[in-house]
């Protein structure tokens, strides 16, 4: 089964949204295939495009005012001076678009096609009147529906869902508008218009209330922490990201800060918090989409010269999706996952936690031990204690690192 999106059903489409989400559970759960044709993707890219020149450009106008309005005018937004990042953004969204969606070929043949049709007002391109004067517009229309018509003789043994707003040119599926028959005929039984996402649902899920699903998701990504760790090796290595050194633990619940390059093992991970969690029921089981924050701690290489290695900790903040069984492995949909230092006014959240962690290090403390950094990682999972046995040394020094 193939869900074939048109532009009009993902317009702006936020990649972190409800629809997105949904589009991703029917994905992941093998419920469908989810695809756009490439003309669609390109659009979408455009129209995310077109929205961040024009706010550049309402910034920029503003700029230059408040510059006029101020007497040291050289000094204000000094890095706005650069002009926008337009393949930045192409880029960027061009990334998160194409890890939702499958793409469907739109040839060049398809696209002289549909210019052609267009010149002619043939559907689903149309013929408009206003003013005493005919436009002819729609060609884009058409080279995305021959490109849904294509994959459907490439693919006989498929049905496919093909979602548009657009009924007035695509119609509603129950008869097809000339010359739009002639392209479907003999897979008329093969394919079925959706008109928006909400139809998606009706028809490929069924969705489940916040408030029965909440409980459920928090139990199944309480046993995951040692998949999350593993998960964390390959997410949030190679470039900065900020930590809590461990080693300078207080009472207050301030940190010495640091900034570390890569977890040297999967570190130890405990759930904090669920939240904005939304759910989908296909066939037995509860699929389920959900802001997760975690605390990780483990051994880490640092970006500061005066330490190698050090014991860190962070919270994480994700958004995963997985089922309520846990069978299937969680997959982590953010874009670029947030991490964050262990903040005094957050220490409701991760306190706890670190309590039970360096439950012993007051009287480790008081007690003299010499090596207070090795006693604090004897809570750590086996593999962390470990590493730390056979690293050289751990060296921790004030030198370098951030108040």
């Amino acid at each position: 089964m193939m869900l074939i999106l048109d532009t009009n059903a993902v317009r702006m489409l936020n990649p972190n949204g409800s629809n997105a989400d949904v589009l991703r559970i029917i994905k992941n759960s093998g419920t469908a295939k989810v695809a756009v044709p490439e003309m669609v993707f390109h659009e979408m890219i455009a129209q995310q495009v077109i929205e961040y020149r024009d706010a550049y450009d309402r910034a920029e106008t503003a700029v230059k005012r408040v510059r006029g309005r101020h007497p040291d005018s050289s000094q204000v937004f000094m890095g706005a001076h650069n002009g926008p990042n337009i393949e930045g953004v192409r880029r960027g969204w061009e990334r998160q678009y194409r890890a939702i969606f499958d793409l469907i070929p739109t040839t060049g043949a398809m696209a002289l096609k549909a210019l052609i049709r267009e010149a002619n007002g043939e559907k689903p391109a149309k013929l408009t009147e206003k003013q005493g004067e005919k436009k002819k517009e729609g060609a884009r229309d058409v080279a995305i529906w021959l490109s849904v018509v294509d994959y459907m003789r490439k693919n006989p043994d498929e049905y496919v869902y093909f979602v548009t707003k657009n009924s007035k040119d695509f119609g509603d599926g129950s008869e097809w508008p000339a010359p739009m028959d002639d392209d479907i005929r003999g897979m008329e039984g093969r394919i079925k218009i959706l008109a928006d996402m909400d139809a998606v649902i009706s028809a490929l899920t069924e969705e489940v209330q916040a408030g029965e699903l909440t409980t459920e998701a928090s139990a199944a990504l309480e046993v995951l922490s040692q998949t999350i760790g593993e998960l964390t090796i390959k997410m949030l290595r190679g470039r900065p990201e900020p930590a809590s050194m461990l080693s300078k633990f207080d009472r207050t619940g301030h940190f010495k800060r640091a900034t570390f390059r890569q977890w040297v093992a999967s570190p130890d991970a405990e759930l904090l918090a669920v939240s904005n969690v939304t759910g989908h029921k296909i066939g037995d089981n509860v699929w389920f989409v959900a802001d997760v924050e975690w605390l990780l701690w483990g051994v880490a290489q640092m970006f500061i010269p005066a330490i190698e290695a050090a014991p860190v900790a962070c919270i994480w903040e994700t958004r995963v999706l997985m089922t309520t069984s846990g069978v299937e492995r969680p997959t982590i949909v953010s874009d670029r996952p947030v991490v964050r230092r262990l903040l005094p006014e957050n220490r409701d959240k991760w306190e706890p936690v670190i309590e039970r962690i360096f439950g012993g290090i007051d009287e480790l403390a008081a007690g003299g031990t010499q090596n207070l950094l090795s006693s604090q990682l004897l809570n750590y999972s086996e593999e962390n204690r470990n590493l730390l046995a056979h690293l050289p040394t751990i060296i921790v020094d004030d030198e370098g690192v951030d108040d």
